[in-house]
């Protein structure tokens, strides 16, 4: 691990811009930090990320600390808060790590992104969603997160305890282009296995249970699941027409 990340954690206090220190209320974990290297680490081909929210910089160190050395790797940053509310610690950590190779966007999400997106679609091989966590505002920095992720690229989503933003993961688990790699959080309670068994009790013919029966079980187990962050793999375009629905709620 980046020394400057172990320090963090170790201190629990984190520098401003202007020498002010602050003490560490906000950020990934050891554990999501992990994760996040794993997922960047298994793939070289990984080299433009963007990230929706920065705060005190520890998912962005990560991300940086990963990339480092690569050939043509940029990270970019969005974040309208992060010369104000979080007084520029996060740029203060990426300078003090050395790391020059990000891009600070500072007006919201919901202007950024489509501005990115006129520049042209599938510019990314990771994009790391911790924005503000409303239902709305997170399926809108994933709407658009689809269209700029290219197919074998990854989706990341942080804080999907709450439950809010886990609405949106059970959503994007019904896209035909994503499929989930991986997630970290904790073991489901003891209840779901009666939970399950009950619903698979359910007298059902052999027709109804692939329509039925599988997107009720699913959506049980997915609301008693405790994840905390997950990474979804765009395995394939975004093809949906007009009339695609599917009830994941």
């Amino acid at each position: 691990m980046n020394e400057l990340i172990e320090k963090i954690y170790r201190d629990r206090r984190v520098e401003g811009q202007g020498g002010e220190m602050h003490e560490l209320h906000s950020g990934i974990d050891r554990e999501e930090g992990a994760f996040l290297t794993s997922i960047i680490a298994a793939d070289p081909s990984i080299r433009k990320t963007l990230e929706v929210g920065c705060a005190y910089g520890l998912s962005s160190l990560f991300i940086c600390d990963t990339l480092n050395g690569r050939e043509g790797a940029h990270h970019t940053i969005i974040d309208p808060f992060q010369k104000t509310e979080w007084d520029g610690v996060g740029l203060k950590n990426l300078e003090k790590a050395g790391f020059d190779f990000y891009t600070l966007i500072e007006p919201r999400s919901e202007f950024a992104l489509p501005q990115l997106l006129e520049r042209g679609e599938e510019q990314f091989d990771l994009i790391f969603i911790d924005g503000f966590h409303t239902f709305d505002h997170t399926l809108l920095d994933c709407f658009y997160a689809t269209r700029l992720l290219r197919v074998g690229g990854v989706l990341v989503l942080d804080d999907v305890g709450f439950a809010s933003v886990k609405r949106v993961v059970g959503f994007l688990k019904t896209y035909p282009c994503y499929e989930e790699i991986s997630s970290i959080g904790y073991d489901p309670p003891k209840m779901l296995k009666r939970t399950v068994a009950g619903i698979l009790s359910v007298p059902l013919s052999p027709e109804t249970w692939g329509k039925v029966v599988s997107a009720r079980l699913y959506r049980k187990i997915f609301d008693l699941q405790k994840i905390e962050m997950i990474a979804l793999k765009k395995v394939s375009p975004d093809e949906r027409d007009s009339n695609w629905h599917v009830d994941a709620f």
